[in-house]
């Protein structure tokens, strides 16, 4: 046989192969837009939510400035408004419906305690089951048993409240003040360690009670999706607790490919978790970039061989630069 009909022959081969991989690398790019498409909108809406909380809704109500009480349900509100409108939803109860499926639950962070507004199943006055976000009761930041002796209830502070279990007596005031009862006080760094491990952990498990809480009654349902606790960065953790905010969990919106979508938000009202910087690997350099960087919403996410886990978020460029990371020469942050 001729060396021009074994040519042909290899290309009738492969060409299917040719088309099967072409399909699946456009697929993959047209993946990885949606999925950035998606945290674009759970992230705008988590600033919008955080500029109310914190302005305390100043200028936005005609009663001026309010509670936070008041301020978390005016949030609670401009951040579903938000992504409702980004998809075309708001006022078609059934879309509404499929994405309040989808941010099943928000945690809103307070000096002294947090509180979940997140889907549940309840009667209504007509005695019919009903399912929409309602606030659960506001939990406390406890921490570790110190000395085997002291319970300390921490705030977003320096405030403490310590219970003594030897002559069960409760006391509050600043952590200073008791340095010489519990020696963990006398070193700024390690009372600012503690407080954030008991802020992080008693998040985490109110959380992840409440994803098992859901999954059980939603086993089943048409709407159902099954929640899974995000991977959250320790810096990430370290941004957002520091000051009164807003934690945004997304699971479930429709993807082309690969594992089930999965975001998460975090909002404050000193520290916006998608402003200012946004960094990422690519091609195996670190590198930050403005949020707005055409590079990194046209060439880098539309690259299938992109690792969307590899975006972090950074307030300055210091923060950058002590994690290693170069500045995009495209948009020179």
């Amino acid at each position: 046989m001729k060396l021009t009909s074994f040519a042909i022959m290899f290309v009738i081969i492969i060409s299917p192969f040719i088309f099967i991989s072409a399909q699946e690398t456009e697929t993959a790019i047209q993946d990885n837009k949606l999925r950035y498409y998606y945290d674009n909108i759970i992230d705008n809406a988590a600033v919008d939510a955080a500029f109310i909380l914190s302005n305390k809704g100043t200028g936005l109500t005609y009663a001026g400035n309010v509670r936070f009480t008041e301020a978390k349900q005016l949030a609670a509100e401009v951040f579903f408004d938000t992504v409702y409108h980004s998809f075309n939803a708001k006022g078609n109860q059934s879309l509404m419906a499929r994405v309040d499926a989808c941010i099943p639950v928000l945690v809103f962070l307070e000096s002294e305690g947090f509180t979940l507004y997140a889907l549940d199943e309840y009667k209504n006055i007509n005695g019919q089951n009903e399912i929409k976000h309602v606030w659960f009761p506001m939990q406390h930041y406890i921490g570790e048993v110190l000395s085997d002796r002291f319970i300390i209830r921490y705030t977003l502070e320096n405030k403490i409240y310590i219970f003594d279990i030897a002559d069960q007596t409760l006391r509050e005031g600043d952590y200073s003040e008791f340095e010489e009862e519990i020696s963990y006080f006398k070193d700024k760094q390690t009372f600012e360690n503690l407080r954030l491990a008991a802020v992080k952990n008693s998040v985490e498990e109110k959380i992840m009670a409440y994803m098992d809480y859901y999954n059980q009654w939603t086993l089943g349902k048409s709407f159902s999706v099954k929640l899974e606790f995000p991977s959250i960065d320790d810096a990430d953790w370290k941004r957002a607790l520091t000051d009164e905010g807003i934690i945004v969990y997304a699971q479930g919106f429709p993807v082309l490919t690969g594992k089930n979508y999965k975001h998460y938000a975090l909002g404050g009202a000193r520290v916006i978790r998608r402003a200012p910087l946004t960094g990422y690997t690519y091609q195996g350099i670190l590198y930050y970039c403005r949020s707005d960087c055409e590079f990194l919403q046209n060439t880098v996410v539309s690259d299938p061989g992109f690792n969307r886990d590899s975006i972090a978020y950074f307030s300055n460029a210091y923060e950058t630069a002590a994690e290693g990371y170069f500045p995009c020469p495209n948009c020179r942050p």
